[in-house]
C-alpha cells in the first residue's frame, strides 16, 4: 500500500455538489479515505519494493522462482511490459520466465489461472503480481469515480502441492456487447491522446471528466453485477461439486460498500461473509482488491486456519471470474506500506 492516505473528508471541496449530497453518497458508498501513490512512485515500484520484502524476510527465494506474471492495466513504458521492468529492478536471474497480462478487475482470478497453468506445465513456483495505478485513470472533479479509486501492489506465490484438495476450480464468461459500460475512450490506438481528449467536460450529472479520464455506466454495471454474478457463483458450486453453503468465505473485488451489500443478500449469503471494506480503507485498486480483501480481512487466521473460500471479480469488459480454493497454512499474509519516491527495494 503506498503511505499516502487521502480522506473523502478533504476532497469533499473538489467536487461540483453540495457538500451535504456528497456526504450522503459517501455514506452509502463507503467513502472514507483511499492510498494513492505519489507522483514518483510507479505500479511497477510498488511490486518491486513488495517482492523485495518477501526476498528479505526469507519467504521468497530469488533462486527458485521461475515464473514472473504481472497483471496491470497500468505500464511503466509502452515497451517493454512491466514484466520486464520488475525483472530488471529485482535483478532477477535471466532464466525467470516473464509475462504481462492487462487486465483490470478481474485481473486477480486472470492472473492466477495463468501462474497455476505455469505449475501445472512443470513450474515448481511462480510469482503472481497485481498492481495498478487506478487514480491516474480518474479526474478528481469527478465523483463517480475519484473516490472509489486506489494504487496498490500485490504478490501471489503460487507452488506446486501434492495435496489433491489444493486444486482450485475457475470459471471465466466476457460479454464485450457491453464493454462501453466501463472504459477510458482515449490513449489507445482507437482514439490516441490529444490536447483535444484531454478537454474536461462536464456530463449531465454534474462531473468533469476528460476522454483519457475513466468513463463509468454505474447503473449498467451495477445492472451487470446483480444480474450476472449469483449465476456465476451458482454455477461454479456445482462445477466444482459443492454446496453454497460450503463456502466459508466469499473474497470479491471491492467496488463500492453499496454493491457489495446487495450482492450478498442476491447470492443469498451473510454479509459477514463477504466483506464490503476495502474500498472505504484502501480505495478500489482493480486488479488488487481480492489479494488486499484476503490480507485486511483474514490475514491473521490464514497463518494457521484453512478455508474454503470463493474469489470472484466482476468489471470492464464486461468480465466475470470466479475461483474455488482452499486458502490457509499460509507462512506469510499480511499488508506493508511503500514509503513513496520510486523505492524499489526494502531496506529494515
Amino acid at each position: 500500500m503506498p503511505q499516502q492516505v487521502y480522506r473523502f473528508e478533504d476532497e469533499l471541496k473538489c467536487f461540483p455538489f453540495p457538500e451535504k449530497t456528497s456526504r450522503r453518497l459517501g455514506r452509502v458508498m463507503g467513502f472514507n479515505e483511499h492510498r494513492i501513490a505519489d507522483a514518483r512512485t510507479t505500479p511497477c515500484d510498488l511490486a518491486s519494493y513488495t517482492m523485495s520484502y518477501l526476498f528479505h524476510q526469507g519467504w521468497l527465494c530469488r533462486d527458485s522462482l521461475q515464473g514472473l506474471v504481472v497483471v496491470a492495466q497500468m505500464a511503466d513504458h509502452p515497451v517493454p511490459g512491466n514484466s520486464k521492468v520488475i525483472h530488471g529492478q529485482l535483478a532477477l536471474p535471466t532464466d525467470v520466465f516473464c509475462t504481462d497480462i492487462y487486465e483490470n478487475c478481474i485481473g486477480f482470478v486472470s492472473g492466477l489461472y495463468t501462474a497455476c497453468s505455469y505449475v501445472a506445465a512443470g513450474m515448481d513456483e511462480v510469482a503472481l503480481i497485481t498492481t495498478d495505478g487506478g487514480a491516474c485513470r480518474a479526474n478528481k472533479l469527478d465523483r463517480n469515480t475519484y473516490p472509489l479509486c486506489g494504487d496498490a501492489a500485490a504478490v501471489t506465490v503460487v507452488s506446486r502441492s501434492d495435496d489433491p484438495e489444493d486444486v482450485i476450480h475457475f470459471v471465466f464468461r466476457n460479454d464485450g456487447s457491453r464493454r462501453d459500460a466501463l472504459l477510458v475512450p482515449a490513449g489507445g490506438c482507437r482514439m490516441p491522446a490529444t490536447a483535444e481528449t484531454a478537454k474536461m467536460i462536464q456530463d449531465e450529472m454534474g462531473n468533469y471528466r476528460s476522454l483519457n479520464n475513466m468513463h463509468m455506466d454505474g447503473t449498467a454495471v451495477f445492472q451487470f453485477v446483480m444480474e450476472c454474478v449469483p449465476p456465476l457463483i451458482e454455477e461454479t458450486c456445482r462445477y466444482v461439486g459443492i454446496e453454497k453453503d460450503d463456502i466459508q468465505y466469499h473474497l470479491t473485488h471491492q467496488p463500492n460498500r453499496f454493491m457489495l451489500q446487495k450482492l450478498a443478500d442476491l447470492i443469498g449469503v451473510p454479509r459477514e461473509i463477504l466483506f464490503n471494506n476495502i474500498v472505504e480503507n484502501f480505495g478500489n485498486s482493480s486488479s488488487v482488491t481480492i489479494p488486499v480483501n484476503i490480507a485486511f480481512n483474514l490475514g491473521k487466521r490464514l497463518l494457521h486456519e484453512r478455508l474454503l473460500a470463493c474469489c470472484s471479480a466482476f468489471g470492464a469488459g464486461l468480465s466475470l471470474a470466479a475461483a474455488v480454493c482452499h486458502l490457509g497454512q499460509m507462512d506469510f499474509c499480511e499488508l506493508i506500506e511503500h514509503p513513496g519516491n520510486g523505492i524499489t527495494e526494502y531496506s529494515a
